[in-house]
């Protein structure tokens, strides 16, 4: 799913604001992807941070339906595929899923 400006969407949801394990917050943590993804990607992708039960997380039923199924926080969703359940935020699978949509990494992830 890309947005009105051609960028994929990337959407972690997560707890509402609380530590992750390492120190970092939810929040802090999506930002450190966001950029690092937009390092890598530039414009084409753009990075969402959504808590579980704010009114936005209601607009993705098959987000809340797979939470209430058993899975764990966070969840990504990269356009309308959900990617990744519990566990750490895993940039490099993030990434993986975002090239196998066609967007290329910008020339700036490889050096050039």
């Amino acid at each position: 799913m890309r947005d009105p400006v051609g960028s994929t969407v990337v959407r972690v949801f997560t707890t509402p604001e609380a530590a992750c394990g390492t120190g970092m917050t939810w929040a802090s943590a999506v930002g450190f992807i966001r950029e690092r993804l937009r390092r890598r990607f530039g414009e084409r992708i753009a990075v969402e941070h959504i808590e579980i039960f704010s009114g936005r997380s209601f607009e993705f039923p098959e987000v809340l339906a797979t939470i209430q199924g058993g899975s764990d926080l966070p969840i990504v969703l990269v356009g309308d595929r959900i990617v990744s359940r519990g566990g750490k935020l895993s940039e490099s699978r993030i990434a993986r899923v975002v090239e196998t949509l066609g967007v290329a990494a910008g020339s700036e992830s490889r050096g050039e």
